[in-house]
């Protein structure tokens, strides 16, 4: 069978799974600290000047420590490509107080989505193959140096969706990355750099919305209430989205669980605007076409704001599912439990 590789890094866990057994109850997989949190650790735990080099990875908490790091008095040096983590336009990262480089005798800390090297050594300790397809997830707000990344992202997500309506078309080989998302396109290469496996990126949203198609009756409402992001789709039988908003979870905590109920049923009557939600600070709404759906299906760490359905099993893995299933949709793999995907038996 092919092994499969799939992460799914957010911003407080990273989610993997080897898709190396015949029983999906046998298949390795991890909850991690997300990568964004391990070079924070990293940064907080250095007593001098560090050296940031690698790739562009997600920001959040090692942003945090970097300022805090900086506030300590010590220097941080960076190289272009690892500070594009904080802010897209560098400008911005050196008013922070970041020395952008390409070399220093600094403490170095490598910044990267995916610890290639971490995983390889886990999987050969483990006694697996090494994969022959990866699948990595990442939240990729694409790069805009001159206009708010919040905004930003959706109307790359409304771009793509109207191009790419099916939810198995959002999972991008090397070819297919839009150029905007700089995110995913490193992701890609901190897996090509050191491999000649295939390698798939998507958003952590499409990744968790997917999951939640292959285990749900259609169509239906998908809601995955994340530690960030807060995501919901329509989505037909066919995996065609018919519309799509992304909230943040903290606004949607903050209000409660009567405005997410009110939230989410004037959605599905086509009633909440792309400019309501942005001035909630969210990131957008589009509605393609307004269809009835059999049911409202929920997932994520933070599943129970909404008190809706939530799919059974474990959450933390849905995106892995999701992205396993995206690429059988697309005939790119053949693993022996498809039926599983389907099944809630995780």
């Amino acid at each position: 069978m092919d092994v499969l590789f799939t992460l799914d890094v957010g911003s407080t866990t990273q989610d993997f799974v080897l898709f190396a057994e015949k029983n999906l109850r046998n298949c390795p997989k991890a909850v991690l600290p997300s990568p964004t949190r391990i070079v924070a650790s990293k940064i907080e735990k250095a007593n001098g000047d560090v050296f940031l080099y690698g790739y562009t990875m997600g920001g959040g908490a090692s942003t945090k420590a970097v300022k805090k790091h900086i506030e300590k008095g010590f220097k941080v040096f960076a190289t272009q490509r690892s500070a594009l983590t904080f802010a897209d336009n560098l400008e911005r990262v050196k008013e922070v107080g970041v020395i952008i480089t390409e070399n220093s005798d600094a403490f170095k800390i490598r910044t990267a989505d995916v610890d290639f090297e971490f995983f390889s050594n886990l999987i050969e300790s483990i006694c697996y193959p090494q994969p022959l397809y990866y699948a990595i997830a990442v939240q990729d707000h694409g790069f805009s140096p001159h206009e708010s990344n919040r905004i930003f992202r959706f109307k790359m997500f409304r771009r793509i969706i109207e191009r790419e309506k099916y939810l198995e078309r959002l999972l991008f080989s090397e070819r297919e990355i839009p150029i905007e998302f700089n995110r995913m396109f490193d992701a890609m290469k901190s897996v090509r750099d050191f491999c000649e496996a295939e390698v798939f990126v998507t958003d952590t949203s499409f990744a968790a919305i997917s999951g939640l198609a292959s285990s749900s009756k259609l169509p239906a409402l998908l809601i995955n209430f994340g530690n960030s992001h807060t995501t919901a789709a329509v989505v037909d039988k066919d995996w065609e989205i018919k519309s799509i908003v992304e909230h943040h979870t903290a606004v949607l905590r903050e209000k409660g669980r009567e405005y997410i109920l009110w939230f989410f049923e004037r959605f599905l009557r086509g009633e909440i605007s792309n400019e309501y939600v942005v001035s909630d600070n969210g990131h957008g709404c589009y509605v393609r076409e307004l269809i009835d759906v059999k049911s409202v299906i929920s997932t994520g760490p933070n599943a129970g704001l909404g008190g809706y359905e939530e799919l059974k099993g474990d959450p933390m893995i849905v995106g892995n599912l999701g992205m396993a299933s995206m690429l059988l949709r697309r005939g790119i793999i053949d693993i022996p439990f498809t039926d599983a995907l389907c099944g809630n038996i995780y």
